[in-house]
């Protein structure tokens, strides 16, 4: 069974692989040709995803991140999303304090929670000085995936460096949080098709991947990271942030 680690590399291995697909243009329209939808109905895609996929589950996740990332064209690797200058971590949500395992989908682990909630890699105040409580190299690197934009953090983005409209963006992501998986993964499209417009969807897909891949289990937590890295990121922008 995979480790939290190791599933996490996969996710950036896996997006590496697709940008380097995209390269083929016949490839890039099959990968296209998901749209998000079920993975039953992505018969152009199997040939080129399958053998980047199986052991890990979640294929649908796995299919509709590959579709969203064909929709760019001349995507270069290793491929680096865009972040803001002054980047606003996400903040961990009501589950990413330490919990214990859990099954996962498709007999994957759980996430690693994020840490920094309250009472938890604090300094130790049982002496007059508090020294640091140590932090193991796992909780190190999830503190690290969770600076990561997420999808609300790239939202953010676009309104600001791309003149998205803040009140309609809004209402977009208020209603992806609301979505099952089924009618989640085609908007997602069609957000990301209306993005392109305007060059504003160079998204952190491997965030993106690990998100839809534990949506139907920890929807609630993902999607409050979502909404509060969108406002934490809308209100940190300034004016002279580098485009």
């Amino acid at each position: 069974m995979p480790t939290t680690e190791q599933r996490r590399a996969h996710y950036d291995t896996f997006v590496t692989r697709v940008v380097d697909l995209c390269a083929i243009k016949p490839i890039r329209n099959d990968l296209r040709s998901g749209r998000g939808r079920p993975v039953e109905e992505c018969d152009r895609m199997q040939p080129h995803l399958i053998r980047h996929i199986a052991g890990h589950g979640a294929r649908r996740a796995h299919y509709t991140t590959a579709s969203l990332i064909a929709l760019h064209r001349d995507l270069e690797t290793p491929y680096t999303p865009r972040r803001p200058a002054q980047h606003t971590a996400t903040p961990p949500g009501p589950g990413d304090g330490p919990t214990a395992p859990q099954a996962a989908p498709d007999g994957q682990d759980r996430p690693t929670p994020a840490v920094g909630t309250e009472g938890q890699d604090h300094p130790n105040q049982t002496g007059p000085e508090s020294t640091a409580t140590p932090i193991s190299p796992e909780h190190a690197a999830a503190r690290q995936w969770r600076t990561r934009p997420n999808l609300g953090t790239s939202l953010a983005l676009a309104v600001h460096r791309h003149g998205f409209d803040a009140p309609r963006m809004t209402d977009r992501l208020r209603l992806l949080t609301r979505l099952s998986t089924s009618q989640l993964h085609p908007r997602l499209w069609s957000l990301t098709t209306h993005l392109n417009a305007r060059d504003a969807a160079r998204l952190d897909f491997a965030v993106l991947l690990e998100d839809l891949t534990w949506w139907d289990d920890d929807r609630p937590q993902i999607t409050t990271r979502w909404r509060e890295s969108y406002f934490l990121t809308l209100h940190a922008h300034t004016p002279d942030e580098d485009h």
